[in-house]
């Protein structure tokens, strides 16, 4: 025998021709061709993926590209936004399928080819062996898993996927009474308290911070967890913790802004890990329903988390976040279901820590914004996406060669959506992503659409 006549060998748990120089974001990011062997070595199409730490969507990217469902989880937000975008705007080879219909579940097409050189380039091969040779008896056909028959002339982008967050179930947790000072585990707002002290500086949009001093318990408080001074200001603000394990809910937001009202406070901060549609937005319109302004501050994940929160730095441990200011239309043209809507995505509302007012940041300066048209309450489904600060269609439009006009990548990378009629629930929601990764949610019915002028 000689090794040309079958130039292939079975992987073994050495794999010495990984690397890929370039293309990495992160120096922990898995190279594709990692995964993509992990994928075909152990799925078939059709098949489900999990990756526990997706990271930047390596997994999600090969998954997707290979016929293979996937479900990919982080506790950050940064890496989703960046696996949401990468998956969002890959393109990938259109394999042939065995039945359309069916789907990558029935499997990709394989078949032997040869070049010019007789070398062969197919998906299938002749494996020839000493049996074969000897016995002269056609050799058997082995399939290599990773050359499937590709359609040329056709780009395929990812199929549709949602990206979401889990809100905890609120669990009560009863307070280990002990002498002296509490526990550090056994108090929640205790702990956040200390935390803030360490780390007295909320990030908030455009490098700025707001700086706090004389952090504390207020001396007599039904509703409110601390109070401390603005540096910036010197006036006095309150703080309402939201549940370690739960949302912080439109109730706790109501009552926590009455109290601070009646005492004269300056701004409510609401900090929580999560929060419930109709509490954020009553903190967007707290002014206007109790007379005294809110802003919600994103507590990291990292607080839950023990001794990481040792390695963490401080402005990496609350962030000030916005909230998106949009436009929903009632267009005078007809759908074939009524009348057509549209949405503008006008800008963000961002809390200044100078002038204690909220400044507006324009729709067209924010990395990434996303519309699910028909929004149920419970998944928000990714209907129309755009990236105004980005050149991430790039990647689709080189790869498209002039099947859409110029004005469509326009499109993409503005602050108006498409046209669309009412869906089932006649609801929409705009999701906005901001500098630092955090999402920020507004949800509106289709009845407060404005007509056309």
């Amino acid at each position: 025998m000689y090794l040309r006549d079958f130039g292939y060998t079975s992987l073994t748990n050495q794999w010495d021709d990984t690397i890929e120089f370039g293309g990495r974001m992160y120096v922990v990011q898995t190279t594709t061709t990692v995964v993509q062997r992990c994928i075909l070595m152990t799925t078939d199409p059709g098949e489900l993926v999990l990756d526990p730490t997706c990271g930047s969507g390596t997994t999600a990217y090969v998954a997707e590209q290979w016929g293979r469902r996937w479900i990919t989880i982080d506790t950050s937000r940064v890496p989703l936004a960046l696996a949401r975008q990468r998956v969002l705007t890959a393109t990938f080879p259109y394999y042939e399928l065995r039945d359309p219909a069916q789907g990558p579940a029935s499997g990709f097409v394989y078949r032997r080819k040869q070049n010019q050189k007789g070398e062969e380039v197919g998906g299938i091969v002749p494996h020839i062996t000493l049996r074969s040779i000897a016995q002269n008896e056609p050799p058997q056909d082995e399939v290599l898993v990773d050359r499937p028959e590709v359609e040329a002339g056709v780009v395929r982008v990812s199929g549709p996927f949602v990206v979401e967050a889990t809100i905890p179930t609120a669990i009560e947790v009863e307070p280990v009474s002990r002498e002296g000072e509490a526990a550090y585990e056994a108090d929640p707002i205790g702990r956040m308290i200390e935390v803030l002290r360490r780390s007295p500086a909320l990030r908030i949009a455009g490098n700025q911070t707001v700086t706090l001093r004389n952090i504390r318990r207020p001396a007599r408080a039904l509703d409110l967890h601390a109070e401390a001074e603005m540096a910036e200001q010197g006036k006095p603000v309150a703080f309402v913790f939201g549940p370690e394990h739960g949302p912080v809910t439109e109730q706790m937001v109501f009552a926590a802004a009455k109290e601070a009202h009646l005492k004269s406070y300056a701004r409510l901060f609401v900090v929580g890990f999560a929060v419930q549609p109709g509490a954020s937005k009553l903190i967007q319109n707290c002014e206007q329903a109790v007379g005294l302004p809110a802003t919600y501050v994103q507590a990291s994940m990292d607080l839950l988390m023990g001794d990481l929160l040792k390695t963490t730095r401080a402005s990496q441990v609350f962030a000030v976040t916005g909230a998106p200011d949009v436009s929903l239309i009632r267009l005078k043209q007809k759908g074939g279901n009524g009348p057509l809507h549209r949405v503008e995505l006008l800008g963000l509302d961002v809390f200044d820590p100078v002038t204690m007012q909220t400044e507006h940041r324009k729709g067209d300066d924010v990395p990434a914004w996303f519309l699910d048209t028909d929004y149920d309450d419970l998944v928000f489904h990714v209907s129309q996406a755009f990236f105004p600060r980005t050149g991430a269609w790039e990647n689709l439009k080189r790869a498209l060669k002039g099947i859409y006009e110029e004005p469509v990548w326009d499109h993409l990378a503005g602050t108006v959506s498409e046209p669309f009629v009412a869906g089932e629930h006649r609801k929409v929601a705009v999701k906005v992503i901001d500098d630092r990764g955090n999402e920020l949610m507004v949800v509106k019915p289709l009845d407060e659409a404005r007509p056309e002028r």
